[in-house]
């Protein structure tokens, strides 16, 4: 198995993630964008909006032939994101991460973040087609999917406990 179809199931997995928290929990969006001092009608139409984007992204990048798509929008989500860090800078606005399943302030932690999958992105952009999808099995496609949730499980528990950590110092 090669790097890019870990790297192309650990994206998809991501923003599958990331959709389906915020739509769980569009409350926790909702007051981000309130912060950053989105407009009340455009707030309505992006709390939905990049949920779904989202999950379009990922439904493309689930398919060789739309791959690339789904690379470009995952940029385009991403340079969104740092639009919205931009616009926070100077203020005291709360992150909703993965639709508020962690809570902090923008700051390195979610800048490192977006950069480390901006590159993914890009790299899901510009890599050769050496092997795709298609010619995994169900089980290494299964493998992969479970190992990027456990990432994604572990960083948030790292997160959380760093967070308790800091909270609760003596």
């Amino acid at each position: 198995m090669e790097w890019f179809v870990f790297i192309h199931v650990f994206v998809s997995v991501l923003f599958a993630v990331s959709s389906a928290a915020k739509f769980s929990k569009l409350s926790s969006f909702r007051v981000t964008l309130r912060q950053l001092r989105i407009t009340p009608f455009w707030a309505r139409n992006v709390v939905v909006a990049i949920p779904l984007l989202e999950l379009v992204v990922c439904v493309l990048l689930m398919f060789p032939i739309t791959l690339r798509y789904g690379a470009v929008l995952a940029l385009l989500l991403l340079s969104s994101f740092a639009w919205a860090g931009w616009r926070a800078k100077g203020r005291m606005v709360t992150y909703q991460w993965f639709g508020g399943l962690i809570s902090e302030r923008f700051g390195m932690g979610p800048h490192t973040r977006h950069l480390v999958l901006f590159l993914l992105s890009i790299y899901l952009l510009v890599a050769p087609f050496s092997s795709t999808l298609t010619l995994a099995s169900f089980n290494e496609i299964s493998t992969l999917v479970l190992s990027s949730l456990g990432i994604l499980v572990i960083y948030t528990l790292g997160l959380t406990l760093r967070q308790y950590h800091k909270l609760y110092q003596e």
